[in-house]
């Protein structure tokens, strides 16, 4: 079985370059409040949103959906995802035909006014509520956990595609007919939602799409090895990585207009925030910092980690997609989201996320027929959040239950990794081994450059992996 191609000893001993030392005990001792600190937001923020926000929200929802003898629910599903993906007829219909250049895209648009107006409701009554001294410290939460539950998971991948269709030069490309409407989608709903303004822009569409995981890339993972402790230093990178090092990395590649614009934008973003926080610390906790910190330092970190955490290096081409994203083949199970949400477009989640590397500006729908087109080895029968939980905890055992190494959609004429044969013939414990492998640092030691031999804060603060330890020694 061939070896991943990562920090090969002689390329090593060619390039003599020095090497950090091991995470020095005294390091690790000081920075422990820090790096504690940080996993406290993280998994409090699960907490906050998975059991407080989901729960509130499924619950309400379902009273809303009996009270109205199921109606509610099949109301707001005709108006997510209508059968053959757009109305038949109606307001809807209308509105989106003057509103959208294609109609294929009526999702992300009924997507959007959802949000739209989820985050329009929420603001108006907590805002309401503490100017007239109604409901005292309960009502304004309710509404917040409200707003978490329904609409927090809504929309996201929507705004997403708007920005990936910005950067066409032909408006008609553009997912809105209005350049208003994409701009406001960019600078209103965007941190109505826990963003600073233009994220999707200015950093993923404009940074990690450019860069595909290369030593470039802000967002990239594979410098370092995947783990618990590593993870949770890449979460306290997430302040770091918005405000600054995308500003950087645009004024390094000549791009000062984008960056002065992010500089505003995240300027004013902040400016707001602290104004409001001076007018009323609670309401602005509510509607700004903990939509913020949750957005950023959840969603936002573990879905950047688990979506390119393994990367198959072995052919020396880890900057790949087909290397380093994956095909996921079954939907998450939404039986316990709140009614009226369960029924999302397929995808929703990303779970055909090569396909959307390779085609970027293909939108959720009719991903899954894509994806026999694409190149990739790593194909897992399994859905995002049990992939995600099993990447995330390292249960290599369980990912090695689900891998379909060579998978091939029933065409003989899908291409996969030269090494799919080989892989399929591994028993469960050869494939665990392999995969956990995956999680090691993917490029050369040439290619990582400073980051490897002079890391920036946190980056620094990790544990080496294996392959950098051996380096290390040498």
């Amino acid at each position: 079985m061939a070896e991943p191609a990562v920090l090969k000893k002689d390329q090593a001993e060619t390039l003599k370059a020095p090497q950090p030392p091991k995470l020095a005990t005294w390091k690790k001792v000081v920075t422990f409040p820090l790096w504690l600190g940080v996993a406290t937001i993280y998994f409090s923020g699960l907490l906050w949103f998975g059991i407080c926000g989901m729960g509130w929200a499924a619950r309400l929802n379902y009273v809303i959906d009996v009270a109205t003898f199921g109606k509610f629910e099949v109301a707001l599903t005709e108006f997510l995802n209508p059968k053959g993906g757009v109305p038949k007829e109606g307001m809807m219909k209308n509105l989106s035909e003057k509103m959208l250049n294609k109609k294929e895209n009526y999702i992300h648009f009924a997507s959007i006014l959802y949000v739209a107006c989820g985050v329009a409701g929420a603001w108006a009554s907590i805002l309401y509520m503490r100017m007239n001294d109604i409901g005292s410290w309960w009502g304004p939460l309710l509404v917040h956990l409200y707003f978490m539950g329904a609409f927090f998971i809504m929309g996201i991948n929507d705004m997403h595609y708007v920005a990936h269709y910005q950067v066409s030069n032909n408006q008609k490309n553009h997912m809105f007919k209005s350049e208003m409407v994409n701009a406001f989608c960019r600078f209103v709903l965007e941190p109505g939602m826990g963003f600073i303004p233009e994220f999707w822009l200015n950093h993923h569409v404009l940074i990690h799409h450019k860069e595909s995981n290369g030593p470039d890339d802000i967002q990239g993972v594979t410098f370092f090895e995947r783990k618990l402790y590593n993870f949770i230093w890449f979460v306290a990178d997430i302040p770091l990585q918005w405000y600054v090092r995308g500003v950087i990395h645009h004024f390094r590649n000549g791009n000062s207009k984008i960056a002065l614009e992010m500089i505003v934008g995240e300027v004013a973003y902040i400016a707001f925030g602290i104004a409001m926080t001076r007018w009323d610390a609670y309401a602005a906790a509510l509607l700004v910092w903990i939509p913020h910190l949750i957005r950023s330092m959840n969603f936002n970190a573990s879905n950047e980690y688990t979506q390119h955490a393994l990367v198959d290096g072995r052919d020396g081409n880890p900057h790949d997609p087909a290397n380093n994203s994956f095909l996921l083949l079954k939907p998450v199970p939404r039986e316990k989201y709140p009614r009226g949400i369960r029924s999302l477009p397929d995808n929703f989640e990303e779970r055909w996320h090569a396909v959307h590397h390779n085609f970027p500006l293909k939108g959720m729908s009719g991903q899954n027929l894509v994806a026999p087109k694409v190149k990739c080895n790593l194909i897992f029968d399994t859905d995002y959040l049990s992939f995600k939980n099993a990447v995330m905890s390292k249960n290599m055992i369980q990912l090695a239950e689900w891998w379909r190494p060579g998978y091939n959609f029933g065409n003989d004429n899908h291409k996969v990794s030269k090494y799919a044969e080989a892989d399929k013939k591994l028993d469960i414990q050869g494939k665990a081994k392999l995969l956990e492998s995956f999680l090691n640092p993917a490029y050369d030691l040439d290619e990582m450059g400073e980051w490897i031999t002079a890391p920036p804060f946190p980056f620094n603060m990790m544990e080496l992996g294996e392959q950098q330890e051996k380096v290390s020694a040498e």
